[in-house]
């Protein structure tokens, strides 16, 4: 079965903080145990924003790609899914694009692009992040960015962004907005996660929602398991999500996941909690990897 991830921080790992790939949860051959087919590995702008050094960070993370040990997909996806693991590259935070068109055409010349979460924890020069609370909707720049985003095909990813910038990614975009590593806020009441009624416009919209391992974003108290991982599918998949509901473990990046699955060698433990739940094969081929993949296709066709 094809799976494929959404989301996880390896490169920052690697290039910023000077981990061994060896030594991080993302590697080749757990991706080999795991039967993951595709991960996307994100230009993670850093802790300190704009205050921070993003954009030669992201620089120092493209350098770092040859070492995931993983080809990475920098053209053109093939035509059926890859049946050994490889990798497409997203951004996280646009503040290393520090407000510049041509910045965005720099780093998708290099690595092709395929989402940006417009922000992370912090303002930057395209909007307000959830951390702020859900006033304050897209900044001018973050409007022109939607438009030449549309264009080259990049998906805007609303991961990290508030409420208000949300409605006018939903307004905005010709592309459908999508949620990397996001999960239901009505299940676990944080500012990361989604409400109901955004999630029901991602599904309407046909974009994608990947479901976060974070324990935090999971479960209110103690901590998360399988069971909980299945529950904010399940409540995705009661909106109608059955088309766009995927993985996007955020690996790499958060320190504490569910018991069971703590890399990809563990999503078949997942899949396996979903057939208990009672879901069925082709069902559970389009969560595993199938909706982010479609998706993908779709918008690199309209490039």
């Amino acid at each position: 079965m094809f799976i494929a991830d959404a989301h996880c921080d390896t490169l920052y790992e690697i290039a910023i903080k000077g981990i061994r790939p060896e030594d991080c949860v993302v590697t080749r051959a757990r991706m080999v145990t795991g039967g993951v087919g595709l991960q996307t590995f994100a230009l993670f702008a850093g802790r300190q924003g704009t205050q921070g050094t993003p954009y030669a960070d992201g620089v120092a993370m493209l350098d770092a790609v040859p070492e995931l040990g993983v080809p990475v997909f920098t053209g053109d996806l093939p035509d059926t899914p890859p049946q050994e693991p490889a990798g497409i590259i997203s951004c996280e935070g646009g503040e290393m694009l520090q407000g510049s068109i041509d910045r965005l055409h720099e780093f998708h010349d290099k690595a092709r692009l395929r989402m940006i979460a417009l922000t992370w924890n912090y303002e930057n020069e395209i909007g307000h992040p959830a951390a702020s609370g859900p006033e304050g909707g897209l900044k001018p720049f973050g409007i022109e960015l939607l438009r030449e985003m549309d264009a080259l095909g990049i998906l805007p990813d609303v991961s990290h962004l508030n409420e208000a910038g949300f409605w006018d990614v939903c307004e905005r975009a010709a592309l459908p907005p999508i949620a990397s590593h996001s999960d239901c806020r009505w299940l676990c009441d944080v500012p990361r996660n989604l409400w109901k009624a955004q999630a029901k416009a991602i599904v309407e919209r046909g974009g994608f929602i990947g479901v976060n391992f974070y324990s935090n974003f999971l479960k209110s108290d103690g901590a998360a398991t399988l069971d909980d991982v299945v529950r904010h599918i399940d409540a995705l998949c009661e909106l109608g999500g059955e088309d766009v509901i995927g993985l996007g473990s955020d690996f790499d990046g958060i320190e504490r996941w569910p018991e069971g699955l703590a890399s990809p060698a563990d999503f078949p433990a997942l899949l396996d909690a979903l057939r208990r739940r009672g879901y069925g094969e082709a069902l559970l081929e389009k969560l595993a990897g199938l909706n982010l993949w479609n998706l993908l296709k779709r918008v690199e066709a309209k490039a």
